[in-house]
């Protein structure tokens, strides 16, 4: 995979993750008391996919765009992420379709949902990603933008003083099979360190699946199912895709202490969201926990 989150904006990964992370929002905000958000690999928040480096990969067109396709879409997809697409694009969701230049990251989806106490973090280390995110999120009384190894502030940032709250691990998962190993040595470090600071909070862990990748994300399956939450739902989003073995043809996400019915609300949407973006006859939805 390519470090830089642009080549990639838009994709089945990035559909599945963000309608998780937006069902999960969803439920911090039926209730009236502020919550914390800390996103710990944050991006540059706003992708244009008319960008070259988009259009390179092309992999916006098998991912949101294809699902926009469809004429029931807003039937499909969480109306919530829908109307933030739009707002981000500035037209109606019917538009969407046609109108549909830009994708949002993680800190535009969660910005969508703070009301006036509630608080966010967003956390980016590339210095180049950092700049762009300031320009295009400058921060304000609701959430702070920090340049920073995310994983760091899962020690200095928790407890969160509001007590309730969502954190998202994203790391960029680089090619460099040693990086992509200390990337998941550190989540389960600082998952570990998180929990004895802040046990009940909601973590949403997404990671690649890549077929070379293989016994690396075994283990890192095996170690994260051990960890000591409360309650854990390990979701694997699988297209069937036919790419070279190098290549993302999958992802997962961990969901530690996750909102109530949770896994009934996903299994109901992302077995559709499957059906559409399917590559292949061994596409495939595992929802375990």
């Amino acid at each position: 995979m390519n470090y830089r989150h642009i080549y990639h904006a838009g994709n089945f990964a990035d559909v599945f993750k963000h309608i998780v992370l937006t069902l999960c929002l969803e439920k911090l905000h039926e209730k009236p008391a502020p919550f914390f958000v800390l996103d710990t690999h944050a991006g540059i928040a706003k992708y244009d996919l008319s960008d070259e480096k988009s259009l390179k990969t092309f992999e916006a067109e098998k991912g949101i765009k294809k699902l926009l396709k469809e004429e029931n879409f807003f039937e499909i997809l969480p109306s919530r992420y829908l109307t933030i697409l739009a707002k981000l694009n500035r037209c109606e969701i019917s538009e969407l379709p046609e109108k549909l230049n830009f994708y949002s990251g993680s800190p535009i989806i969660i910005k969508d949902y703070l009301r006036a106490r509630d608080r966010a973090i967003f956390a980016e280390l590339n210095r180049e990603d950092f700049q762009i995110l300031k320009r295009n999120f400058a921060g304000n009384a609701k959430f702070s933008l920090s340049f920073e190894d995310g994983f760091h502030l899962l020690r200095s940032k928790l407890p969160p003083l509001e007590k309730r709250g969502l954190i998202i691990i994203d790391p960029a998962f680089e090619k460099d099979q040693s990086k992509v190993s200390a990337d998941y040595d550190k989540i389960i470090q600082g998952l570990v360190d998180a929990h004895k600071r802040f046990a009940h909070g909601i973590y949403l862990v997404w990671y690649p699946i890549i077929k070379t990748d293989a016994a690396t994300v075994e283990k890192f399956q095996r170690e994260m199912s051990q960890l000591k939450f409360e309650k854990t739902l390990h979701v694997i989003f699988d297209v069937g895709s036919k790419e070279e073995e190098t290549k993302m043809t999958a992802c997962g996400m961990f969901i530690f202490n996750a909102p109530w019915q949770l896994d009934k609300k996903l299994k109901t949407i992302l077995a559709k969201v499957l059906e559409i973006l399917q590559q292949g006859d061994n596409a495939k939805l595992e929802i375990i926990g």
